[in-house]
């Protein structure tokens, strides 16, 4: 398979269902495992022995045994919670079991190479991908509102083409021989099933491939009447900044939907540094308070959205292994844009430059700078890994 000319075009005749994390979500996700009959192929940063973490990994090995190749890969940074015991049970069940490319000292441009994308296929026939970890704070519990983030269900021919991508990627970090059984599949598409027109992009600096960053860029480019992006980590180039902006002076109402609470408030505190820039000319921001932002979309003009793994910060643009889906499609995009003015409207608050610029105490002016400072640090270091030696 030519990953370049195969994975990587515009696929028609494919299915596209929207899920943001919660029940819904939960409950497919592990329909998904239960139904398999021959393959599986989970591939995520982190996977974690929670309530909902647990649930998957009893899924998994009961596939395993019930004769499904099941094939896990999680980043060995990111599953450092994944304990050895809960190794040990998948690999006696029969999964094939690896963590991805663990810390060595052989290179260390190979430090910032992280499996970050999340993607479930079953059977080569249908696909969950998305930025939602096997994690959860929320599963089960009826009193937690879950964190704000998204995945898209997938079934069509482009899924097929993501088994062999899955199958590369694994085959490249396991430590063993592995041969894959997997075979062309016909996947018909129910009648009440709308296709649409996709694309999977990915980052992957290690392969040379950009797409994720170069399709953002050029939907921002070609915008003409709105641009809705949430992002979670949110500390982009200064170019794409540019464009932002840009867009705005030639009356592009663009929206940046951006978390008030984070597993890592650093983030937030750097992300709010910038909104300075994008507030004085003409990009409204609105802070989620619902609870953990988490997700990572972009929609642009009604007519077409991106949904995955990728974070507009130099970690994803430089160092991660990312994966998106771009969905071209008015009625898709008219859906999320619905759910996005939801969001906002109901759990979400906007900030304005002359409130802003006024409100803060002097500490958490400072801690602004300080960790917009730290961030612009870890740039120029993901960009130098970037470039450094490739490992042979």
């Amino acid at each position: 398979m030519n990953l370049r000319t195969e994975l990587f075009q515009l696929c028609a005749e494919n299915h596209a269902q929207f899920f943001d994390e919660g029940p819904q979500y939960y409950q497919r996700y592990l329909e998904m495992i239960r139904s398999a009959k021959t393959t599986v192929y989970l591939q995520t940063y982190i996977f974690e022995m929670d309530a909902f973490g647990s649930e998957v990994h009893a899924e998994l090995i009961a596939a395993a045994v019930r004769g499904v190749k099941v094939y896990l890969l999680v980043d060995s940074v990111g599953s450092l919670n994944l304990t050895e015991n809960a190794e040990k049970e998948l690999r006696i069940a029969g999964v094939h079991f690896c963590r991805f490319n663990r810390i060595r000292f052989k290179w260390l441009g190979m430090w910032g190479r992280r499996l970050h994308h999340k993607i479930l296929i079953r059977d080569d026939h249908d696909a969950m991908i998305g930025g939602i970890n096997v994690v959860s704070d929320s599963y089960g519990m009826a009193n937690i509102r879950p964190q704000l983030d998204f995945a898209v269900f997938l079934q069509g021919p482009t899924v097929q083409r993501l088994s062999r991508y899955c199958e590369e990627i694994f085959r490249r970090a396991y430590s063993k021989k592995v041969i894959f059984s997997g075979r062309p599949v016909t996947v018909q598409l129910n009648e009440s099933c709308k296709p649409v027109q996709l694309r999977v992009s990915v980052n992957d600096w290690m392969q040379g491939r950009w797409q994720i960053t170069s399709h953002y860029s050029k939907m921002v480019h070609e915008a003409r009447e709105s641009i809705t992006i949430v992002n979670s980590y949110f500390f982009p180039r200064i170019k794409f900044m540019r464009q932002l902006v840009l867009a705005a002076k030639r009356g592009v109402k663009v929206k940046l939907l951006l978390p008030k609470y984070s597993d890592w408030p650093q983030w937030v505190l750097a992300s709010q540094y910038l909104y300075y820039y994008f507030l004085k000319n003409g990009v409204e921001v609105y802070q989620w308070k619902g609870s953990i932002l988490h997700g990572k979309l972009a929609t642009v003009d009604g007519k077409s959205t991106t949904i995955g793994s990728f974070n507009l910060n130099y970690t994803s643009y430089q160092q991660n292994l990312e994966m998106n889906v771009d969905i071209f499609s008015d009625e898709f995009t008219k859906e999320i844009d619905t759910k996005l003015d939801e969001y906002i409207k109901t759990s979400s608050e906007q900030i304005r430059f002359e409130e802003f610029a006024a409100s803060g105490s002097v500490k958490e002016r400072f801690l602004r700078y300080f960790y917009y400072l730290m961030l612009s640090l870890v740039a120029s270091f993901s960009v130098a890994l970037s470039y450094g030696p490739k490992p042979k």
